[in-house]
């Protein structure tokens, strides 16, 4: 049936009746197809009434005009399945999520046409996000709720005055959504303040706000700001999300349930932001520039990887179990509703009745190794010779390595220092095949000193793309790779730079290594492992079907895992998460898992599964280092 939300100040209405409008955040491209449904249902069960998702461009459109809505990118597939279990939708379509995504989820190849503004008017820029829309509009328009479909309203951009302040985006996003055939209403997510609202909204959308704590001062602000409209908060933050090297800040289930209810008691329609946490898998994870969350005023603000977990500290895990928070807030919300006439629509359940299945697996071996840089031929996607250093974008690559290799002749038997400029993000560094030492974007590390034999030094840099950041000006210029020069200092001696003799490095072969599953086929297992260089692992184990475990990298360094072909993501033992989850989906009886190790040489490796995450292996900030982690 056909029907439109009516967003009026004494509350919401569809099809001319009341509705009541408790939701929260689940992202369907976080998850196997097949784990969709035991989320939704758990939102269901809860109580809510609409799921509220992201798109994410960098996956619909990984590369410019190709399009994917397959898999678990099937957003039909999941408007379909909402509409079945009875949840709405509030739908935020690209082009910009942020949600700790790498680039905010804006795709990479929009770095490479010159002169584009990301997130403004930019001609360019907006032409790029229309022939998007355009296509996006044909998944989702057909499944609006004035279409009898369950979307009853869809977001403009999101948390955009915390980007810039060009209005007229705004309103050319909103005005392209209703020529693509958007009717129903059209909503913001900002933080708070006149600014946020002014810069990023219009009186004419519904102007949602993004928050831990709705106090009497933002009550007020709200109402003499859009004072024909109820108050949404778009984002409720319950649970907090994990940087690499930080540690995981958990918030106790029952504080969250009584800012939940206090929020309710002041009439706001509530969004939790994340009700159902979820997973970075492959090369998705953002990251943030600032300081920790609990650092010290002394502490230097960094760049700061996202984990591959987006557990969040949700309602719901990572591995779609409900939490305590999850039934401490739902008490809250059947308590409130009870109080002022409106039906639950949840179950009656107040204790965890049907927990997830999970499995541990023993020691999986693996029995077969190979030197990644042997493999060099193999696995490389193209090589490219400049005189500078080329970055990710100008060799058309989104994620992964590339591998930068120069030829020193001896030309003395001088000392030399190793400078790079503008790293993004980290770098391996060998001579002559032999580690020589590790750099990371800003970060300080050990000076890399060397000399350069008489049959001269094959210098190999392997720069790793750790993750676009994904939020406010930071994101602007966010290329990969090597931007700058690579300098080899002349030293006067073993540990004073010459201040006369400073020369860079020029002529280059760059290696494209994007690391896709398909690369691995070709992998060489006859050139084993090598002491100190990144090596590849493969071996077999078996499971139950379908049922979800944990991997537990214990003993590992830093690296990537594919299991059955599918990277379930990023491992660094500078914590806080210590296991990679591994869906049920993906698993068979037999399966195959390769495992990218950047540091270790394991002559005899073994993997373990768990049967439970953990994400706790620190308690207090590790700032990343750059040496041998």
């Amino acid at each position: 049936m056909s029907t439109k939300l009516e967003i009026l100040k004494e509350g919401l209405k569809l099809d001319g009746k009341p509705f009541y409008l408790a939701s929260g955040d689940m992202h369907y491209f976080r998850y196997f197809k097949g784990g969709w449904r035991r989320r939704l249902q758990l939102m269901k069960d809860f109580g809510l009434t609409a799921v509220q998702t992201y798109v994410p461009w960098n996956l619909h459109e990984p590369e410019e005009g190709e399009y994917h809505f397959e898999d678990n990118l099937d957003i039909k597939a999941f408007l379909e399945l909402c509409q079945e279990i009875g949840l709405k939708v509030m739908l935020r379509p690209s082009p910009y999520m942020c949600a700790e995504w790498d680039f905010g989820g804006l795709p990479y190849w929009l770095l490479n046409k010159k002169g584009l503004a990301i997130r403004t008017s930019e001609p360019q820029y907006m032409e790029c996000v229309r022939k998007y829309t355009k296509r996006l509009a044909q998944e989702f328009v057909p499944y609006l709720s004035t279409k009898g479909g369950p979307i009853i309203a869809v977001a403009v951009e999101n948390e955009y005055a915390s980007f810039s302040d060009d209005m007229e985006y705004i309103k050319q996003m909103g005005e392209m959504l209703v020529e693509f055939g958007v009717d129903v209403p059209l909503f913001t997510a900002n933080g708070c303040g006149l600014k946020a609202f002014i810069h990023g909204s219009s009186k004419d959308y519904w102007t949602g706000i993004d928050l831990h704590d709705y106090t009497e001062a933002t009550q007020k602000l709200m109402a003499d700001y859009q004072p024909d409209k109820p108050v949404y908060i778009a984002e409720y933050w319950s649970g907090r999300a994990m940087k690499v090297g930080g540690f995981f800040h958990r918030q106790a289930a029952e504080d969250v349930a009584a800012n939940y209810a206090s929020m309710l008691k002041k009439g706001a329609y509530i969004n939790f932001y994340m009700f159902c946490g979820g997973t970075n898998f492959g090369f998705m994870n953002g990251a943030a520039t600032g300081k920790y969350v609990g650092a010290s005023a002394e502490a230097v603000k960094r760049y700061q990887p996202q984990s591959t977990s987006y557990d969040v500290d949700a309602l719901v895990t990572e591995y779609g179990e409900a939490t305590p928070k999850y039934y401490a807030c739902k008490r809250e919300l059947k308590k409130y509703l009870e109080s002022i006439g409106v039906p639950f629509t949840g179950t009656d359940e107040v204790e965890l009745t049907n927990p997830v299945k999970t499995q541990s697996i023993k020691n999986a071996e693996l029995t077969e190794s190979a030197d990644l840089l042997d493999n060099l031929e193999n696995i490389k996607h193209c090589e490219e010779k400049s005189t500078l250093p080329l970055t990710f974008e100008d060799m058309n690559q989104s994620y992964g390595f590339v591998l930068y290799r120069k030829n020193i002749i001896h030309t003395d038997n001088g000392y030399y220092m190793l400078v790079i400029d503008d790293l993004r993000d980290r770098a391996l560094v060998y001579g002559n095949g032999k580690y020589m030492g590790c750099m990371m974007r800003d970060h300080d590390s050990e000076p890399i000193i060397f000399k350069v034999p008489k049959e001269g030094l094959v210098l190999d840099i392997l720069v790793e793309n750790l993750g676009r950041i994904n939020t406010a000006w930071s994101m602007v210029g966010e290329k990969k790779g090597i931007l700058g020069l690579v300098k080899c200092d002349r030293m006067i001696d073993e540990k004073t730079v010459s201040p006369w003799n400073m020369a860079y490095v020029s002529n280059f072969t760059n290696y494209s290594l994007p690391m896709k599953s398909e690369d691995f086929d070709k992998i060489d297992y006859s050139k084993p492992a090598k002491k100190n260089r990144p090596a590849v692992y493969k071996g077999t184990f078996k499971a139950e079907e379908g049922v979800d475990t944990f991997l537990n990298f214990e003993g590992w360094k830093k690296g990537f895992v594919f299991i059955n072909g599918f990277n379930i993501g990023r491992y660094w033992n500078v914590g806080p998460q210590g296991t990679l989850y591994v869906p049920g989906e993906l698993l068979k009886e037999e399966n195959v898992i390769e495992i990218v190790e950047l540091h270790n040489e394991n002559p005899k490796p073994v993997i373990r599964f768990d049967n439970k995450p953990s994400l706790d292996t620190v308690s207090k900030i590790i700032d990343v280092a750059a040496l041998g982690i």
